[in-house]
């Protein structure tokens, strides 16, 4: 049986002082990012989603808790799989960064800074673990940009690069990306994106 699984990334985020935000606690849904996730979760509806998985940061909470509470699912799991990527850049201002912001993977600060291929690995390690558990169902995952490029960038088999990675179409908030997994193949497209 074919396993789906709807991944989307979170509503836009409130910060008017334009942080890096990263993984800190306290960056939740602007008004526009709430009403980007009401339209997400009316795509949804139809889609039989008999799980819904979320990153534990705010943000992501809060977008699972839209779709959760519109398509009438008991539970939300959490995953720390899910999170945003790890870097010390957080707490400064967005720009300080060029448009790609690609200090963040081409010149960390710190040793522990996580990189594209660590954040793709564990990605990829979530992803194996839903589709070893759930054959055949239809499940929702609400998690961040970055770890989503990486997903994308595992299951279409493209480099691990920086400018690929940053460029492919980057998912836009509240935007699905339909993965589908037939006898082991996977596959990944764009299925909806808010107006």
């Amino acid at each position: 049986m074919q396993t789906t699984i709807y991944l989307i990334r979170h509503g836009e985020v409130h910060n008017p002082e334009g942080i890096i935000y990263g993984r800190l606690p306290n960056f939740g849904l602007s008004d526009k990012g709430k009403q980007e996730l009401e339209k997400t979760a009316d795509f949804l509806k139809d889609k039989t989603i008999s799980q819904l998985y979320s990153s534990p940061l705010l943000r992501t909470k809060q977008s699972a808790e839209i779709i959760k509470n519109k398509l009438g699912i008991e539970e939300i799991q959490y995953s720390d799989l899910l999170i945003e990527t790890g870097t010390s850049y957080e707490g400064r201002k967005f720009n300080s960064l060029d448009a790609l912001q690609s200090d963040v993977y081409l010149k960390p600060l710190d040793p522990s800074d996580e990189t594209i291929e660590q954040l793709a690995h564990r990605m990829q390690n979530f992803l194996n673990k839903l589709l070893a558990t759930n054959n055949g169902k239809h499940i929702a995952v609400v998690s961040h940009g970055d770890p989503i490029m990486a997903l994308k960038a595992v299951i279409k088999r493209t480099p691990l690069e920086f400018l690929p990675f940053k460029t492919d179409h980057y998912v836009q908030h509240g935007e699905v990306y339909e993965i589908n997994e037939n006898v082991g193949n996977l596959s990944i497209k764009q299925v909806f994106k808010p107006q």
